[in-house]
């Protein structure tokens, strides 16, 4: 693996993937986290005097911001460097956002990036294919899993306890893609079987509606990291359920770290990739209450069908973080008799195997 002094990570936003993903690749990570509005300007300039002047040093981008990429992009053209687009799950067809001019642009300056990134990093064979469509370069890699193994006892603790209510931690930040109106009605059937904790600060809209809230419907408010895991390692199940596609969502990959078994939406992208220890709903208030009935009736099979999955999958990312350094090797020296099949790279990660992609 090459060292920081050959690879570059910039983000303007704080995400654990980047946290995660840059000192695994040996990138020294640069982030620039300005507010308010001189925000972008104050950005933009740091952005660019931490590029390098010199061809060869790999630079990775974080996905969003938008801009940031763009401006990537732009100074690649200038300067010379491999560039690494991190873009993970951020489009905006997967937004909800209305075809207006906002989002025409953001889908004009997305094409732009994936033309002219050398690579595009995503997390599912889905939007690989569309990155290809594009015209771009995909590969596949979901996000690292979080090393929670200073929480196991805690969770192990937990397990053993008898229990005659089972604890759901609802992993939310309180998103239009969340059916959070759904689970609350459920919870109001669940009385005396389960109780779930939703995370993330409450929005001012919701208020109102939480005053009929029942009592087994519970918002934590924000959460300290520490805190977060704390609640994690008590529950008994990690919800963390979005309507939107081609989208693996944190809390599946936070809960399958803790060894907890997972309620999920119903993608076929969540489907392919979590697929053992977990259940899977569409998000309405009566297949709640059903999905969380069937992970609470069959939980210590679910507990042990997690364990082994995140066991395979972790041999697994490994195996995709080796051929990835494979695709970047190729970026700093290209070897033109090679070519990278995106389609084949986005068939294997769904298969779920770790071999090499296709070159």
């Amino acid at each position: 693996m090459s060292g920081p002094a050959s690879r570059l990570w910039i983000a303007w936003e704080t995400q654990r993937r980047s946290l995660g993903l840059a000192p695994l690749l040996g990138a020294d990570l640069r982030l620039f986290l300005h507010k308010g509005w001189s925000r972008y300007p104050r950005c933009l300039a740091g952005t660019a005097a931490v590029f390098p002047k010199t061809p060869g040093k790999i630079v990775f981008v974080q996905n969003p911001s938008m801009i940031l990429a763009a401006w990537a992009c732009l100074l690649k053209g200038l300067l010379g460097f491999p560039l690494v687009v991190d873009r993970h799950s951020n489009f905006a067809y997967l937004s909800g956002r209305k075809a207006g001019l906002k989002r025409r642009l953001s889908d004009l300056l997305s094409d732009f990036t994936l033309r002219h990134a050398d690579l595009t990093l995503v997390t599912n064979g889905e939007l690989a294919e569309r990155v290809e469509r594009a015209g771009g370069r995909a590969f596949v890699l979901p996000d690292p899993f979080p090393d929670l193994s200073a929480w196991r006892p805690v969770a192990e603790a937990a397990e053993a306890e008898p229990r005659s209510i089972r604890e759901i931690l609802f992993v939310s930040s309180w998103a239009f893609d969340e059916p959070i109106e759904a689970a609350l009605e459920a919870c109001r059937r669940l009385r005396g079987e389960a109780v779930v904790r939703i995370t993330g600060r409450v929005p001012a809209g919701f208020a109102r509606k939480l005053r009929n809230a029942p009592d087994n419907f519970i918002p934590t408010g924000f959460l300290s990291e520490n805190d977060f895991f704390a609640a994690m390692a008590k529950c008994d199940a990690v919800m963390a359920v979005t309507g939107r596609e081609a989208t693996l969502v944190c809390g599946g990959y936070e809960g399958a770290a803790m060894g907890k078994p997972l309620i999920l939406g119903d993608s076929s992208a969540l489907r392919a990739y979590f697929d053992a220890g977990c259940v899977y709903t569409d998000g309405s208030a009566a297949d709640l209450e059903a999905r969380i009935r069937e992970l609470i009736g069959g939980l210590p099979a679910h507990r042990a069908a997690i364990s082994a999955w995140h066991a395979r999958r972790e041999v697994e990312w490994r195996g995709r973080l080796s051929a990835l350094e494979g695709v970047l090797a190729g970026l700093v020296a290209p070897a033109p008799a090679l070519a990278l099949d995106g389609r084949g790279l986005a068939a294997d990660a769904m298969a779920g195997s770790p071999g090499a992609p296709a070159l």
